[in-house]
């Protein structure tokens, strides 16, 4: 058995120019709740860090990339469920950047049904939108989660990591079509004048931070 309990710590970085003002913040502490049991590979994969490594160097100009994840106490239902979880993710994360492109833009003068819709309505339909995704590599984990090393409960689980590329070419698509959609829920005038130009070009907006 591979037994894994152990407590990281990351330390602060602290400026090292004279100029600079150092950083009194404490150590965080990363606490391990669970022994790991089993895995897929022997290392965990850089790509669910950083999902652009889980890709040659000459593929990622034209793809974007992305990490689903899921846990289930059955095995092949976690890998099941982290691929299925792949469109989803996407489409959260267009969600998420359209919302935040959208009150950087109006700076506080958000009107409540266009915040409202992008809460709780634009993730789940931009799904339809995202075409062409493909989960490339998987990873998972059989962690037994403990009470004594700060676990909520005693209970052993799969966690299920999907490595999700889907091109930059559909993913633009899709984003332009996600805009089009919460355009197309605004009936005042003026709301909607005000939201298309907070929300202009946000499909290239998005390949640039990501």
């Amino acid at each position: 058995m591979r037994t894994l309990a152990i407590v990281i710590t990351l330390f602060a970085l602290v400026g090292c120019g004279s100029s600079k003002k150092k950083d009194d913040t404490p150590p965080r502490e990363r606490k391990i709740t669970f022994d790991l049991l089993d895995f897929s590979d022997a290392r965990v994969p850089s790509w669910i860090d950083e999902p652009e490594t889980g890709d040659k160097q000459t593929a990622r100009k034209n793809f974007e990339y992305f990490v689903a994840e899921s846990a289930n106490k059955n095995k092949r239902l976690c890998k099941r469920s982290s691929s299925a979880r792949a469109t989803a993710e996407i489409a959260r994360q267009i969600a998420q950047f359209i919302k935040n492109s959208y009150a950087e833009s109006v700076q506080g003068g958000e009107d409540e049904d266009v915040s409202e819709y992008m809460q709780e309505q634009l993730a789940q339909e931009s799904q339809s939108f995202v075409i062409g995704a493909r989960v490339t590599k998987k990873y998972w984990e059989k962690r037994k989660y403990r009470k004594e090393l700060g676990a909520e409960k005693n209970e052993t689980l799969y966690n299920c990591f999907s490595l999700v590329k889907i091109s930059k070419k559909n993913l633009e698509k899709a984003i332009r079509n996600s805009r089009a959609k919460l355009l197309t829920s605004i009936e005042e005038p003026e709301v909607k004048k005000k939201t298309e130009d907070a929300l202009k070009y946000v499909e290239k907006k998005f390949e640039k931070v990501q």
